[in-house]
């Protein structure tokens, strides 16, 4: 899913200092750092052209997640039948259900 645009390694001992990631469909690209923080970068593709929507800047990605997470759940509890949210929690059991 992520291919490696660039790697930006130490003058001193090589290690990786920051990576540029992109997603295969082109979505998303994501500048991150080796202490955690990152700047992901959300697009819209059309048959014209990739068009960048929003940016989000975060040095805390598992908290990012996990309030994303939570959001999800709010929504699933919220949102009636028919909704996105109530196909997500059934594509989610279903997918426990196979691990």
């Amino acid at each position: 899913m992520w291919i490696i645009k660039a790697k930006h390694q130490r003058d001193e001992d090589g290690g990786t200092v920051a990576l540029e990631l992109e997603t295969d469909d082109k979505r998303f690209d994501v500048n991150v750092r080796w202490d955690g923080c990152m700047e992901i970068h959300l697009y819209s593709i059309t048959e014209e052209n990739r068009e960048l929507h929003d940016t989000f800047h975060t040095c805390d990605l598992k908290g990012f997640i996990a309030v994303l997470q939570s959001l999800d759940r709010t929504c699933q509890d919220y949102f009636g039948s028919g909704s996105y949210w109530e196909q997500n929690a059934e594509q989610e059991e279903e997918q426990l259900e196979f691990t």
